[in-house]
């Protein structure tokens, strides 16, 4: 009888663990979950950045809170800038502001570039970082919903992506969050 190299077994179990986070990750950003901040135990490992919205369904006027929360972050951060898309023909950006792990930062606020685009970011200034292995949120972007038609009942994406500086190499990249209109 053949025996298994240990070192293959570990990672296959490694391998297995990593499928594992991912999947929780992914259902993390599915917008079903009607919780706006994620609420799982994670690893230092994870270095996630999530997308997740409240509410997740509604019609037109309808203010949409869209929450970016990291999860177990490799490293400090200290600054981070990233890019919010989302269908112009829907939705039309409102503001940004701080969150739970950057209330005490200098600013984190949005810019929108072009209808359906938004430049995010923020930095510490002299305030507190956002420590390596955290869970939480560092902003709140709020969006309207804009959209009149007589459809009902389909969803539009909102991604995260392109991700810089102290959250660059989070995954996944990108991520995304479904709202589904509902006359």
């Amino acid at each position: 009888m053949k025996r298994k190299n240990p070192n293959s077994v570990k990672k296959a179990a490694y391998t297995g663990f990593i499928v594992l986070v991912s999947c929780l990750a992914l259902l993390l950003t599915d917008c079903k979950n009607q919780s706006m901040a994620p609420d799982m135990a994670y690893s230092p490992d994870d270095n996630t950045l999530l997308v997740s919205c409240s509410p997740v369904s509604g019609g037109t006027g309808t203010s949409v809170a869209l929450m970016i929360s990291v999860m177990g972050n490799k490293k400090e951060i200290t600054s981070f800038g990233l890019e919010m898309t989302f269908d112009p023909a829907v939705f039309k950006y409102q503001s940004t502001r701080k969150s739970d792990l950057t209330e005490s930062w200098a600013a984190v606020d949005g810019n929108e570039a072009s209808p359906g685009l938004v430049i995010i970011g923020g930095f510490m200034g002299s305030g507190t970082p956002v420590p390596a292995g955290s869970s939480g949120s560092l902003a709140i972007v709020n969006i309207e919903v804009i959209y009149d038609g007589n459809d009902d009942g389909f969803s539009r994406q909102i991604l995260i992506e392109n991700y810089k500086d102290d959250i660059g190499g989070m995954k996944p990249e990108p991520a995304s969050v479904a709202f589904t209109f509902n006359k």
